[in-house]
């Protein structure tokens, strides 16, 4: 997907129409040359939250079919080792 690019000084000079900007498609600030940030709007960024946690929600159910530790089992486990005594001493 591409789209547009302004400078981080523009995006600083010109603030207003950066925003207005936004809200149609993602706008990325560059400094030196480099990507440093992406500016979204609400419905996009929203859009990208439910995509992640549904992608996420996918995978625990497939991690849960396979036998995985549970949340319960997890804790435990990661409990004792860090509470296991310190047998480099």
């Amino acid at each position: 997907m591409t789209h547009k690019s302004i400078t981080a000084t523009e995006a600083k000079n010109r603030f207003a129409d950066l925003v207005d900007l936004a809200r149609t498609e993602p706008i990325t600030i560059t400094r030196n040359s480099r990507a440093v940030a992406i500016v979204l709007s609400p419905a996009e960024y929203s859009r990208l939250v439910v995509s992640d946690d549904a992608y996420w929600g996918e995978q625990a159910k497939s991690a849960k079919k396979s036998d995985f530790l549970s949340t319960t089992e997890s804790s435990d486990f990661l409990n004792s080792i860090l509470n296991a005594p310190d047998k480099t001493t």
